[in-house]
């Protein structure tokens, strides 16, 4: 169903001076910054009607009727909705064809409304490149093992802080200013020490960002898609293999805030493709808004190349070839 869009309504009505419009029929008598009449829908003694040329609105002080234009034509000249608008669009010589928009423009539209009040509300300290230098710029020798390639982690900065051992990478916002660090720690028996293993250097609230976006923005237009990750790990391998429009959630499921950076991007592709442990259903869950507006797929390891879900195996963990097949045979969320 299309709906017409609000902001062009307001426009067409501060084209046409409603004052103006309003005195073809009746007569006003200056008082103030207003000008007032007889309301034509009651027994007026004192004339109760008045236009304020200001705001462009009229006010019925007894009967309370007011509002624009298009209120004006609806309450005194019997017009629907609709007539009245096709009236005033006719009057600033605007096709009315153009003034409606889909149903997910319109959610699109709250969405970014939304997300910019949101943005204003969240308070977070912005530092400077050199904070980094606080750490040691290296490539560990675990995950070159893994094959990520050095080259390719030099690329998102990734560090080495030597008192916590922790690998750690940066985190930028969505306006790809520095927020933090966050770092993983090389202990592999993290969990008997009591240790987490990720950890946020600086406090950053909620996850309304993507690792990996601003060194990837340009990548990811061109290509048209993001491939969505877990984690920095997954992305870098995969880059080496000549996806480099990745981005990582930092999460198994998309949050509110993630999805409306996405849908602001207006890709044609997103694509999931998160650890073989996560339930498809989750995935589609936290997409349903997404797909709206985008085609969505995810990784769907159908045939277990990854092995069982216990083992918590991101799709490019067995190397290229079984990560080319699965990201081939990626499904479409309906």
């Amino acid at each position: 169903m299309l709906q017409y869009d609000n902001d062009a309504i307001i426009e067409i009505c501060s084209m046409i001076d409603l004052l103006e419009y309003a005195s073809q029929s009746m007569v006003f008598e200056k008082r103030s910054e207003s000008y007032y009449t007889h309301c034509p829908n009651h027994k007026d003694a004192t004339p109760s009607l008045s236009i304020t040329p200001s705001k462009n609105l009229f006010h019925c002080f007894s009967c309370k009727a007011s509002g624009n234009i298009l209120n004006w034509m609806m309450k005194f000249e019997g017009l629907t909705f609709t007539q009245a608008l096709n009236k005033a669009a006719s009057m600033a010589n605007i096709d009315i064809s153009k003034l409606k928009q889909s149903d997910a423009l319109i959610l699109f539209k709250k969405l970014k409304r939304e997300q910019e009040m949101q943005v204003n509300e969240i308070h977070r300290e912005i530092f400077n490149e050199s904070m980094l230098d606080n750490y040691e710029l290296d490539s560990p020798i675990e995950w070159i093992d893994e094959g990520i390639d050095p080259f390719i982690m030099y690329k998102y900065n990734i560090r080495i802080d030597n008192k916590a051992n922790r690998i750690l990478y940066p985190i930028y916002d969505n306006s790809f200013n520095l927020i933090g660090v966050k770092g993983r720690t090389r202990y592999k028996n993290y969990k008997e020490l009591g240790l987490k293993k990720y950890q946020n250097y600086q406090k950053i609230s909620t996850t309304d960002f993507f690792v990996g976006m601003k060194e990837n923005i340009d990548n990811i237009k061109h290509k048209d898609e993001a491939i969505i990750f877990e984690g920095i790990k997954s992305g870098m391998k995969a880059e080496a293999w000549g996806y480099d429009n990745w981005i990582s959630s930092e999460t198994s499921c998309l949050n509110e805030e993630q999805v409306k950076i996405l849908i602001g991007l207006k890709l044609k592709n997103i694509v999931i493709a998160y650890d073989n442990d996560v339930e498809i259903k989750n995935i589609k869950e936290c997409c349903k808004l997404l797909k709206k507006f985008t085609n969505v797929y995810y990784i769907s390891d159908k045939n277990k190349l990854l092995g069982s879900p216990e083992d918590k195996m991101s799709p490019v963990d067995k190397g290229e070839e079984i990560w080319n097949t699965l990201y081939k045979e990626k499904v479409k969320i309906r």
